[in-house]
């Protein structure tokens, strides 16, 4: 069989209706317990523990600081109701490091120990709200009914042994795998003639024995320490033994039972898959571009934080060399880094050789400088576990920038990285596809899906937990989470396309809203976690979870997607199921609200967005399985009953099929018109297309409306991804949002234009879905001030806008049009006629440029307040800068009542 193996029966449900309703009875006892009116229950139960693996408070006291401490006094307080039993102690450490989410809210990892020595994937996860309140816990923990001895009758040395045996050599069933590109798996056999371990250094006064051992044979010194593993109720004093192959391209965490050596578990930890540079930016397919390092940050396309440190981006390299403080790229496993020239005054890498080596170990530079500042602006900083040489005094554990190796020839697996805990490198290994003689380094996709694997290691369950994503889910999500990322950049639905030459790339089906599969198949075909020759696989569960995670970007749009799933990483507990990872995007997203980064009426369309992604895929709130495990699982393909039912049918269904050629480069496109017979103001609408084409990045397509507003759907994204099928709706779109409360009435033009040479298509149908508000007065009003804002002054400006005419409004748009270098500083506020105020922007947007917005009372509570008042009189707009140093200038606001 493969080497890689876990003792432990994943079909085994310890959770019956006795046990829940034990837990329940318990979770109120120690809710009495609880200071002032906290309380808690139980919402979700671990199949292999038969313990809680959520646990919500309910009106906490709200307390900020001290996180770490009062997570720790929290699980002691409720250790009763997370299942340890009446003798046993409540023994948590805890990750120093708190991660903290972009609205504010926290999470403290706790590793669960018993007599101070580990317990194998035993976690917990506070979460708290942005004001400090305790929110929920979630994980596992492990009931310890009977005192065990730490008496392991193994020596270190001959556990090493054990594990060593073990691994050396490949299984027989494994010389006939390939990875996810298609080559033969390259595996090494390590002759362990004459090996002996030997001792370098112990920690003999820990309970956990922590040794280190000399490599002897293998690429690197071997690592050992004590670990409690559960084995189907019976809990094992173990050793877990790290041991890396000569190649660096394999390493396996191995538990060696302390009584007998029996391999109780083993699993491979490589996961697969001022200065220019002259670089291929997305993949070879494309022309070298000399670029900048580092980056801009508005070339990132997401929002810039506020509280990034004044100096950020940090540079990029260092000295004339592709080192710098997040990564060393040379060639090979030791070969040489490239040197750059001075040109121009500016430190340049412009290999000769468009494919050569040293082209290689730029590229593998650049994508990974590339992704440090991406993830940082989403968040993954020094003190979440990030890789730098130097943490330049900002916290976390530092020496572990990444080692990116860009190999000559081909690699074990093609493409892989392995990620350490915290303070140690990541290793980064880009090989040669044979099969099409293409690198991994020229293509981003797969660069950036090795990446996000060290991102995602990192934030589950915090930087200290090497082994949080090793049960299946969790693992078949690891290998998602970084086709997601790798998709949501590139704007793309496939990875590893130009790689291997093929458009449909390296995974079975696109990533499109026709994805075939779902949350039911997970243990079934293939999605049973293993290849037929036993090898395990975790890729094709990745590719559901990547499914849905890309359908909830177009549900709600990728940039508020993408910083939930960051987000939502923090508040993961460890080894987690699909459902623990959607309840934390859920989880992030409440606390958005909760921090002020949502208003309500934003938060009510982007949580209905991320029910339709994972109903859609089988992960509606009735959906089960037995904790991450394959096992136990239960689709529910139903949405969550809401406050308000979403409307079941539209007022407006109309489509064409033109069957109309594009013709080739040329930016004058084609037109097609529909007409719209109904009169009324748009409430909501989606326009749908379906266009043949064999590389949508050359097209760009709109929508336009009766009065002549016009949309953009979609910008020369997708590069060569066939076919543009898709619909696109107000909700998550903001320039279909700007067209709510036009016309419908009339005709709507959609343009379709090709904008490069080579490809072509054909528009064969496009369509109009609208929900009409039939009011049938609108009042109109605007205002051009043109007044410069007084810098950190309270006192602000305003501008007046006069509506003559009688009534009360049903509903109210108000524009906004402000130019300013740093949004954050700005509060605007409008004034009724009666006086009352509705707060519009609040120092939201941190160093964004520019407020220029539409605000719909039926999207901001605030504006709603104003809404079935008289209108008479007049409306006042207040700006008011709150900071120094940037200034702006208040260009223009309007005012739009429908009665």
């Amino acid at each position: 069989m493969a080497r890689e193996i876990d003792r432990r029966d994943s079909t085994i449900n310890n959770i019956t209706p006795a046990r829940e309703a034990e837990l329940r009875s318990v979770a109120s006892a120690v809710s009495d317990r609880l200071p002032g009116a906290h309380r808690i229950h139980i919402t979700g139960f671990d199949a292999r523990t038969g313990n809680p693996a959520a646990v919500v408070s309910d009106a906490a006291p709200a307390e900020t600081g001290n996180y770490v401490q009062r997570a720790l006094d929290h699980v002691r307080n409720i250790g009763r109701a997370l299942g340890l039993t009446a003798t046993q102690p409540a023994e948590f450490a805890a990750d120093p490091d708190i991660q903290r989410t972009s609205s504010g809210a926290v999470a403290v990892h706790l590793q669960q120990h018993y007599k101070s020595i580990p317990v194998f994937q035993a976690a917990e996860t506070v979460r708290f709200a942005p004001n400090g309140t305790i929110k929920e816990t979630a994980g596992s923990s492990i009931s310890i009914a009977r005192e065990i001895a730490i008496s392991p009758r193994l020596t270190v040395q001959q556990a090493v042994m054990k594990a060593a045996e073990y691994v050396a050599v490949p299984h027989a069933d494994e010389h006939a795998a390939k990875d996810e590109f298609g080559q033969p798996l390259k595996l090494t056999q390590v002759d362990l003639s004459g090996f002996e371990p030997k001792i370098i250094a112990t920690f003999a006064d820990k309970a956990d024995r922590p040794t280190m051992l000399e490599a002897g044979p293998f690429g690197d010194k071997i690592r050992a320490n004590l670990l409690w593993f559960l084995l189907n109720g019976d809990l094992r004093l173990t050793w877990e033994v790290i041991i890396t192959m000569p190649n660096y391209e394999e390493q396996y965490r191995i538990l060696v039972d302390g009584e007998n050596g029996e391999i109780l578990y083993c699993r491979q930890l490589v996961q697969h898959i001022l200065a220019r540079g002259n670089v291929y930016r997305v993949d070879g397919g494309s022309a070298r571009q000399m670029t900048d390092f580092p980056r801009p940050l508005a070339d990132y396309g997401l929002p810039i934080p506020n509280d990034l440190p004044s100096d950020f981006p940090d540079h990029w390299v260092e000295g004339n060399r592709t080192v710098g403080n997040s990564v060393d790229a040379h060639l090979g496993a030791n070969g040489p880094e490239s040197e750059g020239s001075s040109q121009g005054g500016v430190l340049t890498f412009n290999p000769s050789s468009q494919t050569g080596d040293d082209q290689k170990v730029v590229n593998i530079l650049y994508f990974n400088c590339f992704m440090h500042d991406y993830f940082y602006l989403l968040g993954f900083r020094e003190v979440d576990g990030n890789f730098q040489r130097d943490n330049l005094g900002r916290g976390g554990l530092q020496s572990d920038r990444v080692d990116a190796r860009a190999h000559s020839g081909a690699v074990n697996g093609t493409a892989n990285m392995a990620t350490p805990p915290d303070g140690s490198n990541p290793i980064m290994n880009m090989g040669l596809v044979e099969a099409t003689n293409r690198h991994t380094a020229f293509d981003s996709s797969v660069v950036f899906h090795e990446f996000t694997h060290g991102v995602t290691n990192r934030l589950v369950g915090g930087p200290a937990n090497a082994s949080a994503l090793e049960d299946h889910q969790s693992g078949g999500m690891g290998e998602g989470w970084s086709d997601y990322i790798a998709c949501t950049i590139n704007s793309s639905t496939v990875v590893g396309d130009w790689v291997i030459n093929d458009s449909g790339g390296i995974r079975d089906f696109p990533y499109n809203s026709n994805f075939p599969d779902n949350f039911g198949k997970l243990g079934t075909g293939r999605y049973s976690g293993f290849t037929p020759q036993g090898r395990r696989w975790p890729h094709p569960i990745g590719e559901i979870w990547c499914a849905t995670l890309l359908e909830m970007n177009r549900n709600i749009g990728p940039t508020l997607g993408v910083q939930l799933v960051v987000d939502a990483l923090k508040l993961t507990p460890a080894n987690p199921s699909f459902l623990d990872a959607r309840d934390a995007i859920l989880a992030a997203l409440n606390a958005m609200l909760d921090g002020g980064k949502l208003t309500a009426g934003e938060h009510d369309i982007a949580r209905r967005g991320i029910w339709k992604a994972f109903a859609k895929f089988g992960m509606g709130p009735s959906a089960q399985s037995n904790g991450a495990s394959l096992s136990g699982i239960v689709a529910d393909f139903n949405m969550p009953t809401f406050d308000e039912p979403e409307q079941s049918e539209s007022d407006v269904r109309v489509e064409t099929t033109p069957n109309q050629q594009v013709p080739d480069n040329q930016p004058a496109g084609i037109s097609s018109v529909l007409m719209v017979p109904q009169s009324g103001r748009i409430g909501r609408v989606t326009v749908s297309v379906d266009i043949e084409h064999t590389f949508i990045g050359d097209l760009q397509v709109s929508v336009t409306t009766p009065a002549g507003k016009t949309a953009v759907l979609h910008n020369r994204s997708g590069s060569s991804t066939d076919n543009l099928i898709k619909s696109y709706s107000n909700e998550g779109m903001p320039s279909l949002q700007a067209l709510l409360g036009e016309e419908a009435q009339g005709d709507w033009t959609l343009k379709v234009a090709d904008l490069a040479s080579q490809d072509n298509g054909r528009l064969r149908r496009w369509g109009l879905e609208m929900d009409l508000d039939t009011s049938t007065q609108l009042v109109q009003g605007e205002a051009i001030p043109a007044l410069s804002i007084p810098d950190n002054d309270p006192t602000g400006v305003s501008s007046n806008i006069s509506i003559a005419q009688s009534g009360s409004a049903q509903r109210i748009k108000v524009g906004v049009d402000i130019a300013h270098t740093f949004i954050g500083d700005l509060r605007v506020e409008l004034v009724s006629p009666s006086g009352q105020q509705a707060l519009l922007h609040d120092r939201f947007g941190g160093g964004e440029d520019n407020l220029i917005r539409i605000y719909d009372s039926l999207l901001h509570p605030a504006l709603a307040t104003l809404t079935h008042q008289p209108i008479e009189g007049n409306w006042e707009l207040r700006v008011k800068d709150l900071a120094g140093r940037d200034v702006g200038k208040f260009n223009k606001w309007s005012l739009e009542l429908a009665l």
